[in-house]
């Protein structure tokens, strides 16, 4: 399960400490999707259409991926992943659709850990006259540990996903060894020809363990949650090239000094919070206080964060808490309306 490598505690570069503000006027969430089996079904990943009339989900150990229509609340299987791994932090994680969805057959990009053998797959599924056709786009190194796995497509089009070290960090500093990256490919699984490393499908290395990412709206920058050992978790603001500085020299407090080059975090979290989705609020609905901020949830201490970014947006001024919840957060997602929406290991629920 989503253990102790998802956190966050804070301090923003400067090591300043920014300590969580409550927030002044309340949040609450309306639910929109219910699992359809008792107890838990684990939604650790959703994602909407580009028209944002339907959204569909994944249930992390069924391998279920399922379609939901926003206006009927009807839930429908889609397809099934068969064969999904459920020891520690595996199952399915991510899920992403075609940029191009209402042009023709259906696709949809899975991020998942596979049992036997043991490795962790990102696949695109192809769904047209009621077959799915499925291909490998990316064979990631696994374990029951460090996995990551979640995936988008970014503002260019190109599909990014995040990749833990699987317990071995000094992955996390080869560039051709996809494990502990931000990867950045083609639809197809290709590398891009102008990804900033030579080699391999790397747009930044140095990652330990995430479990979420978002792009600003305005700057189209990347932003993603780390989780990091006992001694702290981390926001980056990650940009192309770069080494985040996590690896095999890496130990407490010592946590992003490998390799060459390495960028400290935007903000450090100490006590651990377990970092999970995130997500800006680009015309949320949330009131003018929150607009532009980066929000993210976390596992351990059930909550939803904003985070104030600076003039330039690329740093962060202040911490608030936004939303609690009585579970750990999973997901959180911005649908193409700008609402923010999230998940827990039962539910979907939209911020009001």
């Amino acid at each position: 399960m989503i253990r102790r490598t998802l956190a966050i505690g804070l301090a923003i570069t400067t090591l300043l400490a920014l300590q969580p503000v409550e927030p002044a006027s309340a949040v609450g969430r309306a639910r929109v999707v219910r699992c359809k089996k008792p107890g838990a079904c684990w939604i650790t990943a959703f994602a909407f259409t580009p028209a944002g009339d339907e959204l569909f989900y994944v249930e992390r150990y069924s391998g279920e991926i399922r379609r939901v229509v926003l206006a009927t609340g009807s839930d429908t299987r889609w397809t099934k992943i068969r064969g999904v791994a459920g020891v520690g932090e595996q199952g399915v994680l991510g899920i992403a659709l075609d940029p191009d969805w209402e042009s023709g057959d259906e696709r949809v990009f899975v991020s998942y850990t596979q049992r036997s053998p043991q490795r962790n797959r990102i696949v695109r599924l192809t769904k047209g006259g009621g077959k799915v056709q499925r291909k490998v786009l990316a064979t990631i190194p696994a374990n029951t540990f460090h996995v990551a796995g979640v995936i988008h497509f970014g503002p260019d089009g190109k599909l990014y996903a995040v990749t833990g070290d699987a317990g071995v960090p000094s992955r996390s500093q080869r560039v051709r060894n996809p494990a502990g990256k931000v990867l950045r490919m083609e639809e197809d699984g290709s590398r891009p020809s102008d990804n900033p490393f030579a080699n391999g499908r790397a747009f930044s290395i140095g990652h330990r363990n995430s479990f979420g990412f978002a792009f600003d709206p305005q700057t189209g920058r990347l932003w993603q949650t780390e989780n990091g050992p006992t001694c702290d978790d981390e926001i980056n603001h990650v940009l192309p090239g770069r080494n985040y500085g996590w690896g095999g020299a890496s130990a407490c407090p010592g946590t992003s000094e490998s390799g060459p080059n390495p960028v400290q975090p935007e903000v450090r979290i100490n006590p651990l919070v377990a970092p999970t989705g995130a997500a800006f609020c680009d015309g949320c609905g949330l009131g003018s206080a929150v607009d532009g901020d980066l929000l993210y949830g976390t596992y351990l201490t059930r909550k939803i964060h904003a985070l104030d970014l600076n003039a330039d947006r690329d740093g962060v001024t202040e911490r608030r808490v936004l939303f609690s919840h009585p579970r750990g957060v999973l997901a959180v997602e911005a649908a193409p309306d700008g609402a923010v929406y999230f998940s827990d290991l039962r539910a979907i629920y939209r911020l009001v």
